[in-house]
């Protein structure tokens, strides 16, 4: 009985605790300093200029070789067989990433559809060349400010997919790797 009278007394205290941070009941209101704007004007912000991505090392594994940006990592293979040519990553981080995978037609096929169905929320088809390789795919928003995108494309007669988490089709990230992609 103790236990539950405990219990019942912290989550008083800490739902307590939690409205009394919640605001102020003061209804004062002070003149706007000369440093901030009144509350009729709007703030705006310029918009950010395009991130320069520079491109440090170029890594070769299986038939492909491919740029890695400054401060990114290169990874063989996938995260079940390290040592498989069939695969590679330039990743940024574990949230934003570019995974090749050569695959049989039949399969990459069967993935890509499988993705396109299940990434919907703000989904676009998008096509492009970077470098000598002809894209076909779908971006896609997280639903939280990200983007990502899923694409194929036949290179030196392999296919080829590209799945990309934290980049948009056309940012300079996708532009810089993608453009640096070679197929033996």
């Amino acid at each position: 009985m103790k236990k539950k009278l405990y219990v019942v007394l912290a989550g008083i205290t800490v739902c307590a605790s939690l409205a009394a941070c919640g605001g102020s009941s003061d209804t004062t209101t002070s003149a706007p300093t000369p440093d901030a704007p009144a509350a009729s004007e709007a703030v705006t912000e310029a918009a950010p200029a395009a991130a320069s991505v520079t491109i440090a090392s170029t890594e070769t594994w299986g038939d492909f070789t491919v740029g890695v940006p400054e401060g990114w990592k290169f990874r063989k293979g996938d995260s079940l067989d390290e040592t498989d040519t069939h695969y590679c990553s330039v990743k940024k981080s574990d949230f934003s990433y570019f995974d090749f995978k050569m695959e049989k037609e039949e399969i990459y096929k069967q993935k890509y559809d499988q993705n396109k169905a299940t990434y919907t929320n703000e989904q676009v088809d998008v096509s492009g060349k970077f470098g000598d390789i002809d894209w076909t795919g779908f971006q896609y928003s997280d639903g939280w400010g990200g983007y990502g995108f899923e694409l194929y494309a036949t290179a030196n007669g392999k296919p080829v997919r590209v799945s990309c988490a934290g980049f948009k089709f056309d940012s300079p990230e996708t532009k810089a790797v993608l453009e640096s992609l070679k197929i033996k």
